[in-house]
């Protein structure tokens, strides 16, 4: 099943995603806040809850009539900033990972709510998910929302994210084995991932990525 992409994508952006805790580990692994403390890309920002855990939140530019939340992935409003220089490497989010029990349920409510359409479906013996995508941001393309279908999960929930880095050898090279582990083929062709490890201590699920080339 491959939904033909839909070349309506409405005007709504990520401006952020929000997550638990300060800034301070991920400045450690090389990226920069701005001045408002956000560690922004340039198809979204980092936002700090610091009385909270995980991913808290997706914040929402272009959408007025914004509901509270998707299946109970909370959503709240919010403003796109510009990008700044990150020593890491780090010049945009490639996708935030939704864990779902259903993933026709979970991609409908997604459109539903944003009215961003399923561009389309992998499944392969192991795994099923559905690809959204926010609109463009000053020619940078917009962040995806991966949703993957996980039956041992009792509701829906933001699991992780993704960001691509310009150079991720170097980016490994400087960050060492016990922070990132050895990197990997991508689900894209001719791309490569690496995850990075819980004792960097950004306290959830973060992954770097190659360049699309």
């Amino acid at each position: 099943m491959n939904p033909a992409v839909n070349p309506a994508v409405p005007d709504v952006r990520l401006a952020g995603v929000v997550i638990g805790g300060d800034a301070a580990p991920w400045r450690s692994i090389g990226l920069s806040t701005d001045p408002t403390g956000r560690i922004a890309f340039a198809n979204g920002a980092l936002e700090f809850a610091p009385a909270s855990e995980g991913i808290v939140a997706l914040a929402i530019d272009g959408l007025d009539d914004l509901p509270t939340d998707i299946e109970g992935v909370p959503l709240r409003q919010g403003t796109t900033v510009p990008a700044v220089e990150h020593p890491l490497g780090a010049f945009e989010i490639d996708h935030v990972v939704v864990m779902t029990d259903s993933l026709e349920r979970t991609s409908q409510a997604v459109t539903d709510a944003l009215g961003l359409e399923c561009r389309r479906i992998r499944e392969t013996d192991t795994v099923r998910q559905a690809f959204h995508r926010f609109a463009d941001q000053g020619g940078v393309r917009g962040c995806i929302i991966e949703i993957v279908e996980n039956p041992s999960v009792r509701q829906p929930a933001l699991f992780g994210l993704v960001l691509n880095l310009s150079d991720l050898d170097e980016a490994l090279a400087g960050m060492g084995t016990e922070l990132v582990g050895a990197p990997k083929p991508a689900v894209q062709p001719g791309r490569r991932i690496a995850t990075v490890r819980g004792g960097a201590g950004l306290g959830v699920a973060v992954a770097l990525m190659s360049p699309d080339t």
